[in-house]
């Protein structure tokens, strides 16, 4: 019995670091998710728009929600979180500095999208969305599976 409690109590622990694994590869995958659901809105905003008619309040709406979050899913790339669920490549832990530059480019990215959108001047919104795009893709390019 002596031996027993002790092995049932570490497979409990490893179970317990499996579900930690997957509950963070879940939440920054949630969160991704939702900023692709903003940018596919903000971005036929941007694309069907002009000057003219560009919804500037909407846009400015959702350029905030995003700027909310665009902080949040970086804690949930710990050295546990890596591994099978995950599109992460092994480039995140490998090349830490890296990915906290792609990091910063995205958020410095988010915070110039919403200080566009709340001036409310189609061009610069534009040309800031466009910014955020690029620095999305070049990190997926870099540290997300295909």
């Amino acid at each position: 019995m002596n031996k027993i409690l002790p092995l049932l109590l570490s497979l409990g622990l490893v179970s317990g670091l499996a579900h930690a694994d997957a509950s963070d590869i879940k939440a920054r995958q949630q969160y991704m998710k939702e900023w692709g659901g903003l940018s596919k809105k903000m971005g036929a905003m941007v694309k069907n728009g002009s000057a003219a008619d560009f919804p500037a309040k909407e846009f400015a709406r959702l350029a905030a929600q995003m700027g909310e979050t665009a902080k949040e899913p970086w804690q949930h790339y710990d050295a546990g979180s890596r591994g099978a669920g995950s599109e992460a490549k092994a480039a995140v832990w490998e090349k830490p500095q890296e990915f906290e530059a792609a990091i910063r480019r995205f958020t410095q990215a988010v915070d110039k999208l919403q200080t566009a959108s709340r001036g409310g001047r189609y061009d610069d919104v534009k040309a800031a969305f466009g910014q955020v795009g690029q620095s999305c893709k070049a990190c997926h390019d870099k540290f997300k599976e295909d």
